[in-house]
C-alpha cells in the first residue's frame, strides 16, 4: 500500500472500530503483531489529527523509517 495524504484522510474519516481494524491489519501485513492493544477516545482523536495534518515530508520520513526497519529482521 502506498501511503499518501488521500489515504491518510480516508483512514481518518473511518469510525473508531474500522480505524482500529485497519491499523491492526496494516500492522499484521507488515509483520507486527499488536495483539489486543486498544486506544481510548483521546488517542484516536490525536491519531486522526496527526493523519489529517501530515505533510508530504512527514509521509516520506515515515516511509523511509518503515523501509529501513523492514531490512532489520
Amino acid at each position: 500500500m502506498d501511503i499518501d495524504k488521500n489515504i491518510l484522510n480516508s483512514f481518518a474519516s473511518l469510525d473508531d472500530a474500522s480505524l482500529l481494524s485497519a491499523i491492526k491489519m496494516i500492522a499484521m501485513q507488515s509483520g507486527v503483531n499488536i495483539g489486543d492493544i486498544g486506544f481510548d477516545a483521546s488517542q484516536i482523536g490525536a491519531l486522526r489529527n496527526a493523519m489529517r495534518g501530515a505533510t508530504d515530508s512527514d509521509i516520506a520520513m515515515i516511509k523511509n523509517l518503515f523501509n529501513e526497519g523492514k531490512g532489520k529482521k
